[in-house]
C-alpha cells in the first residue's frame, strides 16, 4: 500500500509541530495534493534546480525540504523570474513539496541534536541555546471499568501520554463508582438499554503534550471497551519542555580546539571550515547550532558558553566574540544543516515500514558545495 502527501506530513509534524516555527516563517505543503499517493520521497536540504530535476529523473512525486521552497509571497507568476519559472517546472512535474524549517530547528531532537549526535558531542543534559517556547500540557482524565485500566493506560502511554522526564506511563488511579442508562439502539459493553446501571470504575489520570492530543484520544478510544467512554480533558499551567534554536553542552573532559576542528572537518565535511580561538586552551562548554549562528553570539555568551559552533558568521559576529571572548568554528550553514536532513531520511523511512507502507526514501545522490574556493 502507498502512502498518501498527508501520511508523510503527519509523520514530519509529528517530529516537528508547525507551531514551532517562528512568525512568518512559511513550512508546510508549499506545493502538492495531500491525497496523493508517492512511491518515492526525496529529502534534501533545498528544493533547488538540481534537486526537483534529480527528483524527477529518479520517479520522486515529493521532495521534502528543510529550507523553504516559496519563501516570499508572490503578486505573479512570471516566468520571466527564474525563481519563478523553478516553481512553474516543479508544478508542471506534479511535485509535492513540503517544508520543515524552523519547527525542525526548534523541536526536541531537530536539527542541533543531530548536529551534536554528528560530531559525537553527548545530548544528555544538554540545554537549549535560546529558548523560543516550551511544550504545553494537557490532564487527561478517563473513566475505565476495572480490569481494563491497564490497556487503556498502555495504549495512552505508547500514544505519547504519560511522560515525565525520563519516566514513562506515569498515571493516577481511583477507584469509584459509575453510572449510565443505555438508551434505544446503544449496544452497552456492560448493562441493557433503558435500565441504571451502576459500575465499579477507576479514573485513570495522566498528563500529554497538547499537540498530540488528537493521537492520544484516538489510542484510547481504540482499546476502551466502552461505547462511549467519559473523559474530560483540563488546560494545564505546568510549563513544560524547553524548546528552541541550539544546544548548550557540558563535557565531562574538555577536549582542545584542534580535536573539535578535526570532528568537524571529518564528520561534517564542510566546503570552507573557519575559526576564531580565543586561546582558551581546552573547551568543556560548548554551544552549538545548526545553521546561521551570527544572532547566537551574543546567547552564548550569556549562557556562559567558551565555543560555538555553527555557519554563517559575519564579521561583526567574529568582533563581537573576541570582544567577549568566545571562540567560533563557523563550519557551513549547509554542513551544520545536513545531520538533519539525514536523520529526517531515516526517521521517514522508519514510519513508513512501521506502518506498512510500500515507498522509497532516499538523498541527493550529489550534494552541491555552498562556494567556489580559491586554492591558496
Amino acid at each position: 500500500m502507498k502512502p498518501k502527501v498527508k501520511n508523510i506530513i503527519d509523520y514530519i509534524e509529528t517530529l516537528a509541530p508547525p507551531d514551532l516555527a517562528v512568525e512568518g516563517d512559511p513550512v508546510g505543503l508549499q506545493i502538492g495534493d495531500p491525497e496523493a499517493e508517492v512511491s518515492k520521497i526525496l529529502v534534501s536540504l533545498d528544493a533547488d534546480e538540481r534537486a526537483i530535476e534529480e527528483a524527477s529523473a529518479r520517479g520522486a512525486e515529493m521532495l521534502v525540504t528543510h529550507h523553504p521552497f516559496i519563501f516570499y509571497a508572490l503578486a505573479s507568476v512570471d516566468e520571466s523570474r527564474p525563481e519563478v519559472a523553478l516553481i512553474a517546472g516543479a508544478i508542471r512535474k506534479k511535485l509535492h513539496i513540503f517544508s520543515a524549517h524552523t519547527n525542525f530547528d526548534a523541536a526536541p531532537g531537530g536539527v542541533s541534536y543531530r548536529l551534536a549526535e554528528k560530531l559525537s558531542l553527548p545530548i544528555e543534559g544538554a540545554e537549549i541555546l535560546e529558548k523560543t517556547g516550551s511544550v504545553d500540557y494537557l490532564k487527561l482524565v478517563v473513566f475505565v471499568p476495572a480490569g481494563y485500566e491497564d490497556g487503556v493506560r498502555n495504549a495512552l502511554a505508547e500514544a505519547g501520554a504519560g511522560q515525565i522526564g525520563n519516566y514513562s506511563h506515569c498515571t493516577f488511579q481511583v477507584a469509584g463508582s459509575g453510572t449510565f442508562m443505555p438508551g434505544k439502539g446503544t449496544r452497552p459493553f456492560i448493562g441493557r438499554e433503558n435500565e441504571l446501571e451502576k459500575v465499579k470504575e477507576l479514573r485513570l489520570e495522566t498528563i500529554l503534550p497538547a499537540r498530540i492530543k488528537d493521537a492520544v484520544i484516538e489510542a484510547m478510544f481504540s482499546v476502551h471497551p466502552y461505547e462511549e467512554p467519559a473523559y474530560d480533558l483540563y488546560p494545564s499551567s505546568l510549563e513544560g519542555k524547553p524548546v528552541g534554536f541550539g544546544l548548550v553542552i557540558n563535557l565531562a573532559k574538555a577536549l582542545p580546539v584542534a580535536e573539535i576542528l578535526e570532528r568537524c572537518r571529518r564528520f561534517l565535511k564542510p566546503s570552507c571550515l573557519r575559526y576564531y580561538d580565543a586561546g582558551k586552551g581546552l573547551y568543556k562548554r560548548i554551544a552549538i547550532c545548526g545553521g546561521s549562528g551570527g544572532s547566537m553570539v551574543e546567547v552564548a555568551v550569556r549562557k556562559k558558553a567558551d565555543l560555538l559552533i555553527a555557519g554563517d558568521f559575519g564579521y561583526h559576529d567574529l568582533k563581537l566574540a573576541q570582544t567577549c571572548g568566545l571562540s567560533l568554528i563557523d563550519a557551513g550553514h549547509d554542513a551544520t544543516e545536513w545531520p538533519g536532513v539525514f536523520y529526517l531520511k531515516e526517521y521517514l523511512q522508519n514510519c513508513l515500514a512501521s506502518d506498512q507502507y510500500a515507498a522509497e526514501v532516499f538523498l541527493p545522490t550529489l550534494v552541491a558545495s555552498t562556494w567556489d574556493l580559491v586554492d591558496g
